[in-house]
């Protein structure tokens, strides 16, 4: 399991913690689509197991993808998904 890579789309309160947290023992790609948070997130990371990154092409290179993003629960938006499925 130690060489496989994971990649955490959506980098915000719930994102960042986890792929820090992934990163003590696999390969982290945090993807996010704000390039100041990312510029950010390189210049202050230290540690060697997780990069930063806003190419969503790096997103295929991981074996697995943990999508933490933003969604809002309202009937209209439940409504919508449930179409969708």
């Amino acid at each position: 399991m130690k060489n496989k890579t994971v990649c955490v789309v959506g980098l915000g309160y719930v994102g960042l913690p986890l792929a820090k947290a992934f990163s003590k023992h696999l390969k982290v790609i945090g993807f996010d689509v704000d390039e100041e948070k990312i510029e950010k997130l390189c210049s202050d990371n230290n540690e060697e197991n997780i990069e930063f990154t806003t190419d969503p092409s790096r997103i295929k290179q991981a074996n697995f993808v943990l999508v933490c993003v933003p969604t809002p629960v309202t009937k209209s938006n439940l409504r919508s998904r449930i179409r969708d499925m």
